[in-house]
């Protein structure tokens, strides 16, 4: 059973906002671009909690770009290219890697407080896969949060930007004749609806992080932002194309989110060990322990299961305590709280989901096949990544593609949607709802199918039965009656499931993140 709205009630009667623009998450893409829309236009950016609670946030590693006199973008592009393995779009990636330095530039004129060397230049460190160094941070490992913080603190001095706190998207709005965008279905935290109009939608909802229970996300990356474009009729593509990050902390902890240890920790002399002390991935590839994401997270399962153990050992102890506090603050006092006495102590990793490189197919600018509706960040499928990202390529996207879907906007002059339109009304159900009790039950399984079945290794047999567990899952909530953000969600969260399970059995070879198995 397909759904075209979640909300299957009469929505005109509900109040109405009128915006020229609408920017749906407060990560990097989404405050980047609201803040690059030009102030005669009126702007809302909802987002779900906060906005300290998104992927952004939690980004430690940098932001990747050609700045030092070394480094050239043909090097960059074909770093990209290369992990990508070869499902990038080059014309996509050639406008990141030039439009990079410009971006990192108005960030510094923003006062991001970038970390710089004595001479006030700004530091520049290597990560895997990068043939030289040029990736730019803040904070040492807390780039993430301090670009956000910034950024937000822009947003919301700007007069013509109105941030809408604990805000949730439900439905995108088109209509049903002609499919022209109108604009949004949204409620608060206390459940109450309204509806959001504008000719113009960015779509930076991030990505899909806790449709697995081993995961670097928040609790609030599930994919609906792309299942609600999808419903609207958007292009999605690559979903299957799922990153496993190889290093998380392996320690006792309550929440749900796994702690990162960020690529630039190798970057700086981090070695992979077994127990026995052996460095695994010598051998493996030309580039070692800086070798591409996919690669060092197939390497370390293949030595877990060789070994039996439940995590391998990043030596640090190249480095200095001096260098490693300074340089990784935040990874210093995590391992520290969870007694791993770091430089002299390894800490005990192994890989969790970290990233989605598929989601709403854009063009250059942005905009997806719906005239006005955009997408950007890690919900877009720009072409950047590919089947396997790249290491801090991802903010970089987010700024690129944010400012080119603004500029985009800014240069359309798009007419603001009468306040009086007719809105189209959903197929309504008269199942029973859905309980608290079945939320929980039925979130949990979508997290169980995708941890179990739909992994780093796809085995078709196994990517069956996902596909045909996630289906039933879906149909079931389809027959309920849907009117709280919790029973919006699970069902969001078992469509985007599913796109990923269909993506994955469809892809027969392996490629990138994607590897398949043979039973």
């Amino acid at each position: 059973m397909k759904k075209r709205y979640l909300y299957g009630k009469d929505i005109n009667s509900l109040p109405r906002l009128n915006y020229d623009v609408l920017v749906v998450g407060s990560g990097i893409a989404g405050l980047y671009a609201a803040i690059n829309i030009d102030t005669s236009l009126k702007c809302a950016v909802i987002t779900k909690m906060d906005i300290e609670h998104c992927n952004s946030y939690l980004a430690q590693g940098g932001i990747a770009s050609v700045i030092s006199p070394e480094d050239n973008f043909e090097s960059h592009i074909e770093d990209t290219m290369r992990a990508g393995a070869g499902l990038c779009d080059r014309e996509a990636v050639e406008v990141l890697v030039a439009e990079g330095p410009e971006n990192i530039k108005a960030l510094v004129e923003l006062d991001v407080p970038f970390d710089t060397n004595p001479e006030g230049e700004l530091q520049i460190t290597r990560e895997g896969g990068h043939s030289f160094r040029r990736i730019v941070h803040c904070g040492g490992d807390a780039t993430g949060r301090e670009t956000t913080r910034r950024l937000g603190q822009i947003a919301l001095e700007r007069k013509n930007t109105e941030v809408l706190m604990t805000t949730y998207l439900i439905d995108i709005i088109t209509d049903d004749e002609t499919d022209k965008l109108i604009g949004a279905l949204v409620s608060d935290i206390d459940g109450n609806m309204k509806v959001i109009l504008a000719p113009a939608v960015i779509m930076c909802t991030g990505g899909i992080g806790y449709l697995y229970k081993y995961t670097t996300n928040p609790r609030v990356a599930v994919g609906d932002g792309i299942a609600s474009a999808a419903r609207a009729g958007a292009i999605i593509e690559n979903m299957e194309m799922v990153q496993f990050h190889p290093t998380t902390l392996i320690a006792p902890s309550k929440s749900d989110r796994l702690f990162l240890i960020s690529e630039a920790v190798r970057g700086e002399g981090g070695i992979l060990r077994n127990s026995e002390g052996t460095a695994f991935m010598d051998g493996a590839h030309p580039l070692k322990d800086l070798a591409p994401r996919d690669i060092v997270t197939r390497g370390i399962l293949a030595e877990l299961k060789r070994s039996g153990e439940e995590n391998v050992f990043l030596d640090v102890s190249s480095m200095t305590e001096e260098f490693f506090s300074h340089r990784f603050p935040t990874i210093y006092n995590e391992c520290h709280r969870f007694g791993v006495k770091v430089p002299e102590e390894s800490i005990p990793i192994r890989p969790a989901q970290h990233y989605l490189m598929g989601g709403i197919k854009t063009d250059l600018n942005g905009m997806t096949n719906i005239d006005g509706l955009y997408a950007c960040g890690e919900a877009a499928c720009t072409g950047i990544h590919g089947a396997n990202r790249l290491a801090s390529n991802s903010v970089l996207e987010c700024l690129v593609f944010g400012r080119r879907a603004a500029l985009d906007i800014n240069n359309k002059h798009r007419d603001r949607i009468p306040d009086d339109v007719i809105l189209p009304i959903g197929e309504s159900c008269e199942g029973k709802p859905l309980s608290p009790t079945e939320i929980i039950e039925i979130r949990e399984k979508i997290r169980f199918t995708m941890t179990e079945y739909v992994g780093p290794f796809r085995r078709p047999r196994e990517l069956e039965m996902a596909v045909q567990i996630l289906e039933e899952i879906k149909d079931k909530i389809a027959t309920t009656s849907l009117e709280y953000h919790d029973q919006f969600e699970v069902y969001s969260m078992a469509e985007s499931a599913l796109m990923i399970a269909r993506g994955a059995l469809a892809r027969k070879e392996s490629i990138g993140a994607h590897t398949v198995v043979e039973d």
